[in-house]
């Protein structure tokens, strides 16, 4: 089983139960985000990202392995949702400032 940090673990836990409140919660306040080609910054950004995203496609993420690399954690997942190709496996990297997500991109 991996073990992940905690505002990353109640990232995945949030969004799999379509949260975006409580998803919301794990990012620091001037947290950015990049996704399909989208580059957002701050909490109500990455609010609306995370509606529109739930809205659009209902991914349902499962957490297949994870490493520390520079400072960054990456996440190797698997995608499930309404979209073309479903499922895909993305990475997901993380940086984590004083217990919350301070940067996230998704590959």
């Amino acid at each position: 089983m991996t073990v992940l940090d905690t505002a990353i673990d109640r990232y995945f836990s949030a969004t799999n139960a379509r949260n975006n409140q409580l998803a919301a919660e794990c990012f620091d306040p001037d947290a950015s985000v990049f996704d399909e080609g989208q580059q957002l910054t701050g909490l109500e950004s990455i609010r609306h990202w995370l509606q529109h995203t739930q809205q659009k496609y209902q991914p349902e993420v499962q957490v297949l392995t994870a490493q520390r690399s520079y400072g960054e954690v990456w996440v190797k997942t698997r995608v499930s949702g309404s979209f073309q190709g479903s499922p895909i496996q993305l990475h997901y990297v993380f940086a984590l400032q004083d217990g919350k997500i301070s940067r996230l991109m998704i590959r």
